[in-house]
């Protein structure tokens, strides 16, 4: 069986690294490659942006071509002061924050395909990282990355104050706009996931100044010259030797 890597936008998958030039398939207007990394057979797909368009990748990676594990890798804003663009996030917990029930000017949040609840409760909505995959990726790890909470809904976030609320309610490290979809879907199937971010932007005002600034970075030729150890790092170290390497030992791992 193969692994399956999903990406939004080309920029986020162009440094994969193939052993030979992959084949290439449309479907439903979405793009695959089929090839082998390290002698690892996967399956690349580009989904395009938002949480509907991850969750049908997902779903035809895992139903139509029987992928056994899922890895997204792609950019987020980041939500915590204490990290800077450029920084590694491995989403140890996932949550859809713009799924629930909106009471009084206020959204609720619940668990995504349950019905929404009107009581604002402690239940935790989060998918949470099993701590055998967690230490499994940690083993194999040879780059400093962080492990976090990473929040998911169908925005993109250019607002300071929004950051703020979000960071206080959620208590969320990172925001983008497919991993919660993905998570959904292979708990779904019990199959392990994996979702890599790096930070491209800090979600507030000059987010959309700071995200074409990094994607023109994370495309350029010269990367070995920048500081921004996103590109090298996200695609090369953790899409082949992490992903790889915690699906060759987790062969019988279940969600």
């Amino acid at each position: 069986m193969a692994v399956g890597i999903i990406s939004a936008i080309p920029e986020e998958y162009t440094r994969l690294e193939w052993d030979s030039e992959p084949r290439t398939e449309i479907i439903v207007n979405k793009i695959f490659k089929f090839g082998k990394m390290n002698g690892i057979d996967v399956i690349a797909a580009e989904c395009g942006i938002g949480k509907v368009n991850a969750a049908l990748t997902t779903g035809l990676l895992l139903g139509h071509f029987g992928c056994n594990s899922i890895a997204f890798s792609g950019v987020a804003g980041g939500l915590n002061p204490e990290y800077s663009l450029g920084d590694i996030l491995i989403a140890s917990e996932l949550v859809q924050h713009d799924y629930g029930a909106i009471v009084n000017g206020q959204l609720i949040s619940s668990i995504p395909g349950s019905f929404p609840s009107l009581d604002d409760t402690d239940e935790d909505v989060a998918y949470v990282m099993p701590e055998r995959l967690k230490n499994a990726i940690s083993n194999v790890v040879d780059e400093e990355v962080s492990f976090g909470r990473i929040i998911t809904g169908d925005t993109y976030l250019a607002c300071e104050g929004t950051r703020k609320m979000f960071r206080k309610q959620f208590e969320a490290d990172a925001i983008e706009m497919e991993g919660g979809a993905v998570a959904q879907v292979c708990c779904s199937w019990h199959v392990p996931f994996v979702i890599v971010r790096v930070l491209s932007d800090l979600a507030g005002a000059e987010s959309q100044y700071e995200f074409e600034e990094f994607i023109g970075i994370f495309c350029s030729t010269s990367l070995s010259k920048n500081k921004s150890k996103g590109p090298k790092l996200i695609f090369n170290q953790l899409t082949h030797s992490l992903l790889i390497k915690v699906v060759q030992t987790n062969n019988n791992y279940k969600q």
